[in-house]
């Protein structure tokens, strides 16, 4: 399976177990399908499918029968779907849609039809907000932000402009930011800047409500890996090798890159020299070789730690590890992680 389909099942597992979402999954009751609840003991359908649930999401964790692990995790979600109305969530339904996907995907094809899948997403959210009145008018994010997520700052805001005019900007930015991404995510060179867009419509979400809305949030930001095109050769790294400070971080990002996307060589062995490099400009900072072209310093430390499946499975622990009501703390660690990447996106040394 490609490194970032996998990762992204990987996240979507790791979320799910830490975020307890086997306490969710049903018993049969108000089923989609007729018949579901008369298969015998409600509590055996629950026990067997949390079984499964389990067992599948920490298989796939450890590289176990990765490709029925995604099937297997995605059909217990999507069995729980079916057997109750209750459970139902479009949230759940993008999950176990995803790892199914997953599951089926063939070595050496790109992931269409999970491209497909999240650009299907987004094309019907704002589909369905385009034709909705309350949408339209404002009248829906006006009542959401004051009367749900009760936003102080939007709140504050709306009163010092005219009536709904805040609202309705909000709303229809809304809708024009989906209907964008469902196609910008299929075009190839729209596809890195929508990726971005993406990130930071999920993020923004996420800071305005302090909801992750269940699982839609980590879902979304890890379905963005499928549209990534993860290194097919090794790239090199050309660091200092002669002080203790460099030698031990090479050292460390070695163990830690467990697809061996990097190759580090120490000046000293003359892997700079071709690109015109100096001992001195070594000294300063690392160079990352990526498709023949020189990446340094800050640069060249982001691509180190995105190429990295561990940064993202570090990142997803640390947002859904805490309890769900711990909405200050993941908004800080949001911004942070937002603000962090885009200045080293953008900070460019003299």
């Amino acid at each position: 399976m490609p490194v970032p389909v996998l990762l992204m099942a990987k996240l979507i597992a790791l979320c799910l177990l830490l975020t307890n979402h086997v306490r969710l999954l049903p018993d049969p009751f108000l089923p989609f399908i007729p018949g579901l609840d008369h298969l015998g003991s409600p509590l055996v359908f629950q026990r067997a499918l949390q079984g499964l649930f389990v067992v599948s999401a920490l298989a796939l964790l450890f590289n176990r029968s990765v490709r029925l692990s995604c099937l297997v995790l995605g059909g217990a979600m999507l069995m729980g779907v079916l057997a109750s109305k209750i459970y139902y969530g479009n949230n759940k339904t993008f999950c176990g849609l995803m790892l199914v996907l997953a599951g089926l995907h063939t070595r050496g094809s790109r992931p269409w039809l999970l491209r497909c899948q999240v650009a299907l997403v987004y094309f019907s959210a704002g589909l369905n907000k385009l034709l909705d009145a309350d949408w339209q008018s404002g009248l829906f994010f006006e009542y959401w932000a004051t009367a749900r997520v009760k936003n102080g700052l939007y709140i504050a805001a709306a009163r010092a402009l005219p009536p709904l005019l805040l609202a309705k900007a909000m709303c229809w930015t809304t809708i024009a930011v989906e209907l964008l991404l469902s196609a910008g995510l299929l075009i190839r060179r729209l596809g890195p800047g929508a990726i971005y867009l993406s990130l930071l419509f999920q993020s923004a979400l996420l800071l305005f409500t302090g909801s992750t809305f269940t699982m839609f949030f980590y879902s979304m930001q890890a379905a963005m890996l499928v549209f990534v095109q993860w290194p097919r050769a090794r790239w090199p790294v050309i660091y200092d090798g002669e002080g203790r400070l460099s030698r031990a971080l090479k050292t460390g990002f070695e163990r830690l890159d467990l697809e061996r996307v990097f190759d580090w060589r120490s000046y000293r062995s003359g892997a700079g020299v071709r690109f015109g490099l100096r001992e001195e400009d070594v000294r300063r900072r690392i160079y990352v070789v990526r498709e023949g072209k020189l990446i340094a310093g800050v640069e060249a430390w982001r691509l180190i730690l995105l190429y990295n499946p561990v940064t993202y499975l570090v990142m997803a622990a640390a947002l859904a590890a805490p309890p769900g009501e711990a909405a200050l703390y993941r908004r800080a660690l949001v911004g942070g992680l937002l603000a962090a990447e885009l200045a080293a996106r953008w900070w460019r040394p003299r």
